[in-house]
């Protein structure tokens, strides 16, 4: 590689570094105190061309006498290679920027090179973290509880989550850290899918504009610069499977496990199989199967074997404890079988893609049951787990559908509960609430997530919350009371949310106010398109921009925004004033120091606070 004819930093500075870390670390174990003592001490050498960032700093592997360190520059992010004279060359790194030969004080002559290190540069990324320190890497997550954050902007959020994973651990020695987290086949998608993208459906998969082994690589760039050795889990989310016939049914599938491919060195997996149940075989839905009909399905959908086991296994054997009748289970068959044996066959493909990883070959699995249109019963989630880990594919983790609705505050009062219901197949919970709660229905959740947690932990599961964001303290509380701790709790939008927050708060005719009202110009166009199904009718009930109390749940704010606004990240500026028609989300990503700053804090503290809470 030919040199730049301008450095990205200041050879001297590099050097006063260089001979800064040797001082501190040559010769000892290296440790977080002695990277701690290197932060302190690098703010009096007075670096004007760079920033360095000590809790990166990195031992090599097989010559002690080389050291690694991240650093943040005007042109961009570089990893500084920094050895004695004596030592051999870089094999790890053979196309690494000669940045200076010197002799700080006088000493032992001291080689200082750079290289490239943003996240997009993924085999620099991909080489230190399984070369130089495979403590980087994600680990599964097992029982341990987490807080699974969805990084729909991985350059902002993924430092933040690092910080606030920091201050959880240090204040109460426990860790949280699930931060790498997108839907696989909705928010994301393969990298060539992106590439193809022009941005003219924002429903398509990869609205976010980050493609699935891209989000792997930023997660391991920031847990890198932010020295997390501590394992966090990277979570591929809701690889989703639809289609109306077998052969579309088939072409999904086939997507998905392309999708698949690309998340090899994920550590969760969780898959969407739910527009395979059949609602008609459960008795809330408005125009159930008769039992007839049920027994008709359940031949046609089983086969003979299939319909020996399952009869076997739950309405005797482990499903006598349920006092589960014959036409019960044959329901519970019916409304899952299809959705089930999918699952198997995503298992099996996940394992076969995780043998061959060079990194963790173990991973979790999460069989989503979220995405139903009904409410999850214990005995829905009995069948489920059973079935699956007597088939030799367990559940790590399983989320149930608990009636979050995304970004959305979860009703306390019986008159919020009468709104909230509304065009929900959920026809048991406001009755339940009124006989057996005394009208409450914050007391009906709680009794209802111990009962789902108590099912989990008897098949060795963690419960997973879906569509965390949004939820008020006292929700939160209560599933932290439920679950005694063990849980998985997702967010996602919210953090994008807290991003559009910032731009919208800025004067009116500054830059990034008017990106964010191009912003919602461009949602309002798609919905005039109908871009967005039936929801596109909620773009002409509100007119505010405004996106409500993040604190209060944003049920205040202009909710058809706070649903769709982040699906234009990934469609062009078309109407920008100087003609610069890039993506929104290139433009986001440009977002200047004081404001990256501020949605970085807002990110954190929202963490830490909904740990304070789960975790009381």
């Amino acid at each position: 590689m030919e040199p730049p004819l301008t450095l990205p930093l200041k050879a001297s500075e590099a050097a006063s570094l260089a001979e800064l870390v040797f001082r501190q670390a040559e010769g000892k174990p290296l440790t977080d105190e002695i990277r701690g003592r290197l932060a302190g001490r690098i703010h009096a050498l007075e670096i004007q061309t760079f920033v360095a960032l000590a809790p990166s700093l990195e031992q090599d592997p097989i010559h002690p006498s080389t050291y690694y360190i991240a650093v943040d520059t005007p042109s961009g992010h570089w990893l500084l290679r920094l050895a004695h004279a004596s030592s051999p060359s870089s094999g790890l790194f053979p196309n690494a920027i000669l940045i200076g030969r010197m002799r700080p004080g006088g000493e032992r002559e001291i080689v200082v090179n750079a290289i490239p290190f943003s996240s997009y540069d993924h085999d620099s990324i991909r080489t230190f973290a399984e070369k130089v320190q495979p403590a980087f890497l994600p680990r599964p997550q097992g029982a341990q509880p987490a807080i699974a954050a969805g990084n729909r902007h991985p350059e902002i959020s993924l430092p933040a989550m690092f910080q606030a994973f920091r201050t959880i651990l240090k204040t109460r020695s426990m860790n949280l850290a699930s931060t790498v987290q997108l839907s696989a086949t909705r928010e994301m998608t393969v990298a060539s899918a992106i590439a193809a993208r022009d941005g003219e459906n924002p429903t398509a998969a990869g609205h976010t504009r980050v493609s699935i082994d891209h989000l792997y690589y930023a997660g391991l760039w920031a847990a890198i610069r932010a020295g997390w050795r501590e394992g966090y889990n990277a979570e591929a989310d809701h690889f989703i499977v639809t289609g109306d016939t077998p052969e579309q049914v088939a072409k999904s599938v086939a997507m998905v496990k392309e999708a698949i491919e690309a998340a090899g060195g994920y550590t969760k997996f969780t898959t969407d199989t739910s527009r395979m149940f059949d609602l008609r075989a459960d008795e809330r839905h408005p125009k159930p199967y008769s039992d007839a009909e049920v027994d008709a399905k359940f031949g046609e959908i089983l086969t003979a074997e299939e319909q020996s086991w399952i009869l076997a296994e739950f309405a005797g054997g482990a499903g006598v404890e349920l006092g589960l009748s014959v036409t019960a289970v044959k329901r519970l068959a019916v409304k899952f079988g299809q959705s089930l044996k999918l699952n198997e066959e995503l298992y099996d493909y996940i394992l076969l893609v995780k043998q061959g990883r060079d990194s963790w070959k173990h991973f979790d699995f999460e069989p989503s049951i979220d995405e139903a249109e009904t409410l999850t019963t214990p005995g829905e989630l009995f069948f489920y787990m059973h079935w699956l880990k007597s088939r030799g594919r367990p559940a790590t983790l399983v989320p149930p559908n608990l009636g979050f609705k995304k970004r959305q505050a979860y009703p306390e009062t019986t008159e919020q509960l009468e709104k909230y219901v509304h065009h929900k197949m959920w026809p048991e919970l406001a009755p339940r609430v009124a006989k057996d709660f005394d009208g409450k229905p914050l007391e009906e959740l709680g009794a209802r997530v111990s009962a789902l947690a108590e099912i989990a932990r008897k098949f060795n599961g963690t419960l997973s919350i879906h569509s965390g964001s949004g939820k008020q303290a006292a929700v939160l509380q209560h599933i932290g009371k439920s679950t005694r701790g063990r849980l998985n709790y997702k967010i996602s939008g919210e953090l994008q949310l807290q991003l559009f927050d910032v731009l919208s708060e800025q004067p009116a005719d500054s830059k990034w106010r008017q990106l964010f009202d191009r912003m919602v110009e461009r949602c309002n166009a798609f919905a005039a398109k109908n871009a967005f199904g039936e929801e596109s009718e909620l773009a002409g009930q509100d007119a505010r921009r405004y996106l409500g109390d993040a604190d209060a749940g944003r049920v205040d704010g202009n909710l058809f925004l706070v649903f769709w606004l982040g699906n234009v990240v990934g469609s062009r500026d078309t109407a920008s004033p100087d003609g610069d028609t890039r993506f929104f989300k290139e433009k986001l990503d440009e977002l200047p120091g004081d404001l990256l700053a501020e949605v970085r804090a807002r990110n954190s503290r929202y963490v830490q606070w909904l740990a304070s809470n789960l975790f009381s």
